[in-house]
């Protein structure tokens, strides 16, 4: 059923609104993979690599509901007392991986999480358990940051998002030179320029959502807590698979002969992958956003076509030729061991845009129509995945473990595609919301 309110979209429509969204993800990972290049110029840049990528992945695989916000603020937010509302939820949800993130950066717990797990070194322990205290100060930015962004891309002001990215990304350089005069550890450098420069894009964010948050509505009847979570909880699982496959690789690559120089390896790889194609994420929220029909739908699906080609031909251009080893050597400075680890690894980004991509789209389009609980069955598919593949640690103790992980990885994307598509097509590709 069409949407009488909205005339049907056109593909120039979705450039207008995903292209903003390109550079708003590029400039994110910008921001982690500056912080990569930093730790990597550093006195000891394996163990606090292997730190900040192994409390990163940690804090974000536990506290991953903060990446729904967004997608919950779009579906729901609807009034000025809805906002509120969807806060208190969320804080009730984060309120138990908080503790547990809490746990492992200030008890003995800490030890035994990133010494036994990950097989870190007793310095890349210490770097880590810090690292996580100060990644802690990024939940309640990252609500306030997806608000903010539900609010302007409900209004199609993505270019704003934009401009609030450039400001994270200005903010980076004057963060790593300043936080390293207080803080002894290079990876809570690190965590600290991280969450200093998302405070500084949600700031800059909320001056321009501040005026679409008060054309709404000034007051209406708020969803249940029962409503939100049912929709929410399989987002929230799916989520936690972005950064729970990472994690799930992370554990066995741990059980390879040089594990932590491993994991460092799989830190870069990871980052540069997702430095690429992380545009591709913004998928979900335009099939979110644009799509209020069938036709519609079909729009956005010879759109991503469109996107998921032009970046895998990207990555080719980039990974298949010298370009390779010249961003691995001159901009992310790596040394000679990590080069070699790290090089094979990158021939297997052009697959990642075909798998995240589609991805990311079938996910939008599900949580259009509120039909999030498939997106439960394949946050499990995919550590499941992770984990099915990971195993060949066990017979091959001298594999590349940044191949290893990043195959993970795309599998990963491939099973929820696979899945997430073939509901979509059981339902004729869009279902009006209830």
């Amino acid at each position: 059923m069409t949407n009488p309110t909205r005339p049907p979209l056109r593909i120039r429509e979705a450039y207008a609104f995903f292209t903003p969204l390109i550079l708003m993800t590029e400039l994110n990972m910008i921001s982690k993979s500056a912080i990569h290049a930093f730790l990597a110029r550093g006195e000891t840049p394996g163990p606090s690599l292997a730190a900040f990528n192994t409390a990163f992945t940690c804090y974000y695989t536990l506290t991953s509901a903060t990446e729904i916000t967004v997608a919950l603020s779009l579906s729901y937010l609807k009034s000025r007392t809805d906002l509120l509302h969807l806060i208190k939820f969320m804080v009730l949800v984060l309120s138990l991986p908080l503790l547990l993130i809490a746990a492992t950066a200030v008890t003995p717990m800490g030890d035994w999480f990133y010494g036994e797990l990950f097989s870190l070194s007793r310095q890349a322990i210490e770097e880590a358990k810090l690292s996580a205290a100060i990644l802690m100060l990024s939940a309640p930015v990252l609500l306030a940051r997806g608000t903010a962004f539900a609010l302007l891309m409900l209004n199609r002001r993505t270019l704003v998002i934009t401009r609030s990215t450039l400001v994270r990304l200005a903010s980076i350089v004057p963060s790593l030179l300043v936080w390293p005069l207080l803080l002894d550890s290079a990876a809570a450098v690190g965590a600290a320029a991280l969450v200093t420069c998302m405070a500084a894009e949600t700031l800059y964010a909320w001056c321009y959502a501040w005026q679409d948050f008060l054309a709404l509505a000034p007051a209406q009847a708020p969803p249940s807590l029962m409503a939100l979570w049912r929709f929410s909880w399989p987002l929230a699982l799916n989520n936690s698979a972005e950064m729970g496959t990472v994690f799930i690789i992370n554990v066995f690559l741990g059980r390879l002969e040089q594990a932590e120089m491993t994991i460092a390896a799989f830190g870069v790889v990871h980052g540069l992958a997702g430095l690429l194609m992380a545009p591709l994420r913004n998928l979900a929220q335009s099939g979110q956003t644009l799509t209020a029909s069938r036709a519609d739908a079909r729009v956005m699906l010879r759109f991503s076509v469109q996107i998921v080609l032009f970046m895998a031909l990207a990555a080719a251009l980039i990974f298949y030729t010298p370009l390779n080893e010249a961003v691995l050597r001159t901009i992310m400075g790596l040394d000679d061991e990590l080069v070699k680890t790290c090089a094979p690894a990158m021939l297997l980004v052009t697959g990642l845009a075909f798998g995240w991509g589609f991805a990311s789209l079938f996910r939008g389009l599900l949580s259009r129509a509120r039909l999030t609980r498939a997106l439960a069955v394949t946050g499990l598919m995919r550590l499941t995945t992770a984990a099915l593949i990971g195993t060949a640690v066990f017979w091959y103790s001298d594999l590349n473990g940044a191949v290893l992980g990043l195959a993970a990885w795309i599998a990963s994307y491939a099973v929820e595609a696979a899945y997430t598509g073939g509901r979509l097509v059981q339902l004729g590709w869009y279902v009006e919301a209830k």
